[in-house]
């Protein structure tokens, strides 16, 4: 489909490769049978984008990061969301905070694709609400012990690593209470529950018990308290890596409806040609455009270092619920054929409600834009 913005040359031959690659070894149907096995491919590719040269990576290139999460939304959402954890969270935190033996160690095996980090951060009872975060770490001589549970962890039980967040100490100031520990799966006193659920079964989301388990000092990420710099770096790409994946979803859709509309013939013509259907595909194109733009923007602010929690934060709310809508407007032009799994469109809609969950729910984002708009008026001098 037409973009609103001509990428370089460099990242469209970047995006048709990823595209080509992808047509090739991730058709629709080899996508159902991950999910149906609930098996996932072993390794993943550029997966240096997020860091640079001197670590083995290729970047940092954010516009690149996004087209590449953008090709794979359209795929598999279990594709992505391994890609986007250890991409756009991980490797950055290790680039950025980890000490000369964590980068030289991990971040060559994260460009070659070897290694997936998961993110072991939600809990039970806390999600949006770190300051209710109870997985525990004491010091003990020289190694910490840690006690505790986290749920919500993408592909825990098929990576290398969990980038695990623990507290250090008491009290709700986030700023000096929470710690990144990075952890084996295969630690003794760790153990792996997979979760049922309704999309990407390839990657299983899983639960992550820690029962007394010993970690040396060495595999702190970042000084010992000092987790929420870490974590809030990292939200702004994030988000705007999670807006991709609802662009990708809102891209797949239209692609896939417009061409079942072109070729689909009820009452003797296209129903492409039907104003019912054409509106329904104009909306999409329209929404697709608005999701580029927003995240393009957001993509080039972090490019050049530019504060964008506002950008970031508005691109991820309106790309990912265009991505729902545009799954949900894709069910419609398919008819019953829609729920077919040959046909693909079904899995879009089944995985993009998660996109508007997942990074910051978008209604706690909502609460930063409004505070923002707030802060805005306020300094500008309007009234209240």
């Amino acid at each position: 489909m037409t973009t609103t913005q001509s990428p370089s040359a460099e990242h469209a031959l970047l995006r048709d490769t990823v595209r080509e690659l992808l047509t090739r070894y991730a058709p629709d149907h080899e996508v159902a049978r991950w999910d149906a096995e609930q098996a996932f491919p072993a390794e993943l590719g550029l997966c240096g984008l997020s860091f640079d040269e001197r670590h083995g990576g290729a970047g940092p290139d954010y516009h690149a990061l996004c087209l590449v999460v953008e090709e794979l939304a359209r795929v598999s959402g279990a594709l992505t969301w391994a890609y986007l954890s250890t991409v756009s969270v991980a490797a950055r935190a290790i680039a950025n905070f980890g000490t000369d033996e964590q980068r030289n160690a991990l971040l060559p095996r994260v460009a070659d694709g070897s290694l997936r980090v998961s993110i072991a951060l939600t809990e039970p009872d806390a999600g949006s609400d770190l300051a209710a975060l109870s997985t525990t770490a004491e010091a003990d001589g020289d190694e910490l012990i840690i006690n505790g549970q986290k749920v919500f962890t993408t592909g825990a039980d098929s990576a290398g690593y969990l980038m695990t967040l623990v507290r250090t100490s008491v009290g709700r100031d986030l700023r000096t209470a929470l710690t990144f520990v990075l952890v084996q799966p295969s630690t003794p006193g760790v153990a792996v529950r997979p979760l049922p659920k309704m999309a990407g079964q390839s990657l299983h989301t899983c639960e992550v018990f820690f029962d007394a388990v010993r970690m040396p000092a060495s595999a702190v990420l970042g000084p010992v308290g000092g987790a929420a710099a870490i974590l809030f770096a990292a939200l702004d790409g994030e988000r705007v890596a999670t807006a991709a994946m609802g662009l990708g979803i809102a891209s797949g859709a239209l692609d896939k409806a417009a061409a079942y509309a072109v070729q689909r013939r009820q009452f003797g013509t296209p129903i492409a040609e039907m104003q019912a259907i054409a509106h329904l595909l104009a909306d999409m194109a329209i929404d697709v455009d608005t999701a580029r733009l927003l995240t393009e923007r957001a993509a080039d602010l972090l490019q050049h270092g530019v504060p964008c929690a506002r950008e970031s934060a508005i691109a991820k709310v309106a790309a990912t619920e265009i991505g729902t809508r545009c799954a949900n407007r894709g069910m419609q032009i398919l008819g019953g054929y829609s729920y077919m799994v040959e046909y693909g469109m079904e899995r879009y809609w089944r995985e993009s409600k998660l996109y508007e969950i997942a990074a910051g729910t978008n209604q706690i984002l909502r609460d930063h834009i409004a505070r923002d708009v707030r802060k805005r008026t306020s300094g500008s001098g309007a009234a209240s």
